[in-house]
């Protein structure tokens, strides 16, 4: 039989699990979302999924001018997750030849670990695709790519 001190434990128990569950950060900084200090990163793979075309970058002025960009906007988690299909940019980020960091980025959205954030403030179309045509000019048809 439960008493009312039990029944009131349990209510208290699911109110404070909600108010704790719901109160998760839904908004963040790239930096903090894919868990990189992008100070550190000293090599990016691109990989562009319109083209095929992947771009192994070492160079640091286009390193900080790609990840400047990130610096001063929030991601915010969309609240619809349901599976997508499309292209974009992967970036893979690398410091001393090892693999530290990854997301993908395409216009208006970034997506780690198979979920859907906002970038806020949204960049302009011709940022992405500023990467998209670098990529396409410097990059090499990946592996398994077809011309």
């Amino acid at each position: 039989m439960v008493t009312i001190k039990r029944l009131c434990v349990l209510v208290l128990g699911a109110f404070l699990l909600f108010g704790l569950t719901s109160c998760a950060p839904r908004e963040t900084t790239v930096e903090k979302l894919v868990g990189v200090n992008f100070d550190e990163v000293d090599a990016i793979s691109f990989f562009n999924g319109d083209s095929g075309k992947e771009y192994l970058c070492s160079d640091p002025e286009q390193i900080r001018g790609f990840l400047d960009q990130f610096k001063e906007v929030k991601v915010c988690l969309q609240d619809d997750q349901s599976p997508r299909t499309g292209e974009g940019i992967n970036v893979q980020l690398y410091y001393d030849s090892k693999m530290i960091g990854e997301f993908n980025y395409s216009e208006g959205m970034l997506v780690q670990d198979r979920r859907y954030y906002t970038i806020t403030p949204e960049f302009s179309p011709d940022d992405y695709r500023k990467w998209c045509d670098k990529i396409n000019e410097l990059g090499r048809l990946a592996p398994g790519g077809i011309e």
